[in-house]
């Protein structure tokens, strides 16, 4: 039986975009969990410091965790009917000393502008800036009903080495798909 899907071309795509790894689906705990021994063996395999190693991760599991609370795609994960985000998270080496972590996963619109104005908030923001804003946030900052204090964006622009990239494409049932790329140098 013959389908269209093309695995070379998917293999194709992987390897011109120099993307060691990408995972597409539900994001649960144990997901970050396998993942992140995968990434780790993987990035140690490849001779990285283990500095580079848990800055990766760390922006990584960031990336992973704005799926979790966005993404308006979910499943049903366990027999209590708790639901969790589905998106598309990976790594790729772009450069012979600069890692890409991506993201990519569908929002509200709502949800879309709200993350769009915090990204161009933090993206104006000076290195100091950043870290007297990270400073302040982790001082004052709020816990939302979530148990989370707001400071992943600004945790993932302080180990980026480049402006956050991002953009927001608009579906046809009025949602968006969330595009997150962050970059992180490897250090000398």
């Amino acid at each position: 039986m013959e389908t269209s899907f093309d695995v070379h071309a998917v293999y194709k795509l992987m390897s011109d975009n120099h993307i060691q790894f990408s995972y597409k689906g539900p994001i649960t705990q144990e997901v970050l969990v396998s993942l992140g021994d995968t990434i780790k063996e993987k990035l140690h395999c490849d001779d990285c410091d283990a500095r580079v190693v848990r800055r990766i991760f760390s922006v990584l599991v960031e990336a992973a965790h704005n799926i979790l609370k966005y993404s308006t795609e979910k499943t049903k994960v366990d027999e209590k009917n708790k639901s969790t985000g589905i998106g598309l998270i990976g790594i790729g080496k772009i450069e012979r000393k600069m890692f890409l972590v991506f993201s990519g996963n569908i929002v509200s619109q709502k949800e879309a502008e709200q993350i769009k104005a915090r990204l161009e908030h933090i993206n104006s923001l000076s290195r100091e800036e950043l870290q007297k804003a990270y400073s302040q946030q982790l001082k004052q900052g709020s816990i939302s009903s979530d148990g989370r204090a707001g400071l992943g964006l600004y945790e993932v622009a302080r180990k980026s080495d480049r402006p956050i990239e991002f953009c927001f494409s608009p579906l046809s049932d009025g949602n968006m798909f969330f595009e997150l790329k962050i970059f992180v140098k490897v250090e000398d």
